[in-house]
C-alpha cells in the first residue's frame, strides 16, 4: 500500500511547469531587474513583493517491458475457446504509483480512471476507448513489477477468429489520471498482436458400415466440420465415454481407431478387427477434435457396431482319415469297425461363446469314393450308399459315426478351433480303389476321402471341406460257402454220376467280383480233417475222380475241370460284386463223380473240398 503520509513528496515530484507559469516566472524577473536598475537611475520608491505559485502535473506511467502475450497466441497455436489468454508487461511510473494494464481491441485512445483521492491509489481501472472493446485489464501493480491482464474467451463475440489488441500502462492520479502516450502490440512476432481464438468443431453424427465379420475392417464416420476456415478435424473411437483424454485427444483405454489423416469435413476412421471376435454388439464412442486439440460439444456420441455370426470353417490339411493310411477290410460279409477321422473345426467367432459354452456345436461328415464328390455325398440321409457314401446324417442304426471332442482343444475366447476325433465302421461292399488285382478303371482310378463341415451355437453351418490326404481302399476278396456238402448219392463200382448234378453255392463278401478256386481229398469211409484217407484202390475214391464247372455238364467234358488236392484250379463263377449287404451275390458249381470199378468196399465215403476267393476279371464286377 501506499504512504498517505509522503503525498506532499509525491506532489513535489511529480508533474511539469507549464508554459503559463514559466511566462509568469519571466514577468517577474523583468520587472525585479527593472526595480534594480530604477534604483541606480530614478527615485527611491517603497519596496512591494509578489507570491508566485505553480503546479506540476502527473506524468503518465511509461513501458519499461513492453506488453506480450504470454503463450503465444497466433494461427499457428491459437487459443482454444474457453481457454484463458494473458498478457504481461513491466510499467514505470515516475512518481511510483500503482499502474494498470490495459489491452484493448483498437488503438482508440483510451480513458484512465482517477482514484477518489490519494489514499486510494490503484482502484480505480482505466478503460478502452469509443468503440473498443476491452479484452482485458490488470489488477493495480506497483511500479517496475510485471502486470498481468488476462481474459477468458469464448465462442461468440466479441472473439472473433483474428482479433487485433493495443496494450497501454495507465495510472489512476486522483486529478490527472493518465495512460501511456504509446500502446504495445508485443515485443516479438510470436507474443504480438493479434490474437487468435480456436472455436469448437462441430460433431452431429456418428456411425459405422457395420455388421462385420471378423478380421475386417469397419470405418467409423462422423457429420463433423469446424467453423474456422481451414481448421482440420480428427474422428476419435473409444470403447467407452470414459475412455477419451481431453489431454493428449486419444482413448486411455480401449481405444479403437482415429483419422490418420485430418480432413476440413466428416472425418471418419477405420478399426480392423481381430481375427477372432465373438458375434455380438459392441459399444463404440466417437469424439471429434480439431488439429489444436479442441474437442466439439457433442462428444461422445455413441453408436455401437456389429460382429457378424460367421460360418465354421475347417481346412483340408487338418482332416486325417484313417491316421492317412489305406483302409482295409476284414470282416467277410459285415462292417469293419475301428477306422479313425480326426479334424479339426475353427470359427472366427472363438470356439467359446459369450455365456462361456461351445461356439462350435455340431459337425456334418461325409466319407465317400471320390468320384461322387459333395454334391452327391452330401452328408444327407439319403445320399447314404454302403458302396460309397457314408454320411452323418445317416441313423446310427445304419452307420455309427462316433465322435467327440478331444478334450482341452478349446483353450478360451482367443482360440478359434476345436478338435474332433472319431471312429466308423465300412461295410463289406464298400468299393475298392486300389489297382487291383482286376480293379476295374473307374474304381482305381478314385480314392477315398473325407470332408467335414462344422456347426455353430447360431445353426450356422459352413461349406464341406474335402481331406487333402484322401486313402486307397483295398481290394477285399471273400466268400461265404452255403452248401456245407457235395452228395453225390449212391453210386456202383464203374459208375459215374451222368452229369454234374450235385450243387454248391456261394455268396459274394467281399467288395469284388468274384471268381472260385477248389482243391479237395480222396474220399474214403475212415476220412477225418487230419487223417487223410490210405491210397488204397480197393478203398479209397481217388480225388480226380471228381469234376466240377459253373454250369451242369456231362461227366467227363471236356470244359468239366478235374479236382486236384494239390492245386486249384478256378471255375469262373463270375460273381458280380455284392451291392446291399443284406442280399449277397451268389453262385452256383455243379459237381459229379466216378466210382472206380476197383472199389471193392461198401459204405459211405467222405471228403473234404476246400474253396477259395479269387477277383474275377474286371468286366465280371
Amino acid at each position: 500500500m501506499y504512504n498517505v503520509e509522503q503525498y506532499p513528496h509525491y506532489l513535489k515530484k511529480a508533474g511539469k511547469v507549464t508554459l503559463f507559469a514559466a511566462f509568469f516566472a519571466v514577468i517577474a524577473f523583468l520587472l525585479v531587474w527593472s526595480v534594480d536598475v530604477g534604483k541606480q537611475e530614478f527615485t527611491r520608491v517603497s519596496a512591494q513583493s509578489a507570491t508566485t505559485t505553480l503546479t506540476v502535473l502527473n506524468t503518465p506511467p511509461t513501458f519499461s517491458t513492453g506488453a506480450h502475450e504470454v503463450i503465444e497466441s497466433s494461427t499457428s497455436t491459437p487459443t482454444n475457446s474457453g481457454d484463458v489468454i494473458q498478457w504481461a508487461a513491466v510499467g514505470n511510473d515516475s512518481n511510483d504509483a500503482p499502474y494498470f494494464l490495459l489491452v484493448c481491441s483498437t488503438n482508440a485512445t483510451p480513458t484512465a480512471g482517477a482514484a477518489s483521492g490519494p489514499g486510494n491509489l490503484g482502484t480505480a481501472a482505466p478503460s478502452c476507448g469509443a468503440g473498443a472493446t476491452q479484452w482485458a485489464v490488470s489488477p493495480a501493480t506497483p511500479s517496475d513489477s510485471e502486470a498481468v491482464a488476462a481474459t477468458t474467451t469464448t465462442e461468440v463475440a466479441p472473439f472473433a477468429q483474428i482479433n487485433n489488441w493495443y496494450a497501454w500502462v495507465c495510472d489512476d492520479d486522483p486529478f490527472n489520471p493518465r495512460c501511456s502516450l504509446a500502446y504495445s502490440q508485443g515485443t516479438n512476432a510470436t507474443n504480438s498482436s493479434p490474437f487468435n481464438v480456436n472455436r469448437r468443431p462441430v460433431l452431429s453424427g456418428f456411425s459405422n458400415n457395420g455388421p462385420v465379420d471378423p478380421g475386417t475392417t469397419i470405418t467409423f464416420s462422423s457429420t463433423s466440420s469446424d467453423p474456422d476456415a481451414g481448421n482440420l478435424v480428427y474422428l476419435v473411437v473409444c470403447q467407452t465415454a470414459g475412455d477419451y483424454s481431453t489431454t493428449t485427444n486419444t482413448c486411455t483405454a480401449n481405444f479403437l481407431a482415429s483419422t490418420t489423416v485430418g480432413v476440413t469435413t466428416n472425418a471418419t476412421a477405420q478399426y480392423t478387427l481381430a481375427s477372432i471376435v465373438r458375434d455380438g454388439t459392441f459399444p463404440a464412442y466417437g469424439f471429434l477434435v480439431d488439429q489444436y486439440g479442441h474437442e466439439a460439444l457433442a462428444n461422445p456420441i455413441q453408436n455401437d457396431f456389429v460382429v457378424n455370426n460367421v460360418a465354421p470353417t475347417v481346412l483340408g490339411g487338418e482332416i486325417s482319415l484313417n491316421g492317412g493310411n489305406p483302409i482295409s477290410l476284414t470282416e467277410p460279409g459285415g462292417e469293419t469297425t475301428g477306422f479313425t477321422l480326426d479334424f479339426t473345426i475353427h470359427d472366427a467367432n472363438s470356439c467359446v461363446n459369450a455365456a462361456s459354452s461351445s461356439e462350435i456345436t455340431s459337425y456334418d461328415v461325409a466319407i465317400f469314393r471320390s468320384s461322387y464328390g459333395t454334391s452327391t455325398c452330401d452328408t444327407t440321409s439319403g445320399s447314404y450308399d454302403p458302396n460309397y457314401c457314408y454320411p452323418s446324417g445317416a441313423a446310427t442304426t445304419t452307420w455309427n459315426l462316433s465322435c467327440s471332442q478331444v478334450p482341452g482343444s478349446c483353450t478360451g475366447p482367443t482360440d478359434d478351433s476345436v478338435d474332433f476325433t472319431c471312429t466308423f465302421p465300412l461295410w463289406f461292399v464298400a468299393d475298392p480303389t486300389d489297382s487291383g488285382p482286376n480293379t476295374p478303371a473307374l474304381f482305381a482310378a478314385d480314392v477315398w476321402t473325407a470332408a467335414v463341415a462344422g456347426t455353430d451355437d447360431n445353426a450356422l453351418t459352413g461349406n464341406l471341406t474335402t481331406t487333402a490326404s484322401p486313402v486307397e481302399l483295398f481290394s477285399f476278396t471273400a466268400l461265404n460257402l452255403l452248401t456245407a456238402s457235395i452228395p453225390y448219392g449212391p453210386l456202383e463200382p464203374g459208375d459215374n454220376s451222368g452229369t454234374l448234378n450235385a450243387s454248391t453255392t456261394i455268396q459274394n463278401y467281399g467288395n469284388t467280383g468274384l471268381d472260385q478256386e477248389v482243391q479237395g481229398e480222396s474220399m474214403c469211409g475212415t476220412f477225418a480233417v487230419g487223417n487223410d484217407c490210405p491210397v488204397s484202390a480197393t478203398s479209397t475214391i481217388p480225388e480226380n475222380q471228381q469234376q466240377f464247372s459253373s454250369t451242369s455238364l456231362a461227366y467227363n467234358s471236356p470244359l468239366a475241370v478235374i479236382l486236384s488236392s494239390s492245386t486249384p484250379n478256378e471255375v469262373e463263377l463270375n460273381i458280380r460284386k455284392s451291392t446291399v449287404p443284406a442280399l449277397t451275390a451268389t453262385g452256383t458249381t455243379w459237381w459229379g463223380i466216378a466210382v472206380p470199378i476197383t472199389i471193392t468196399l461198401a459204405g459211405n465215403y467222405q471228403g473234404l473240398n476246400t474253396f477259395s476267393a479269387v477277383t474275377a476279371e474286371s468286366v465280371d464286377w
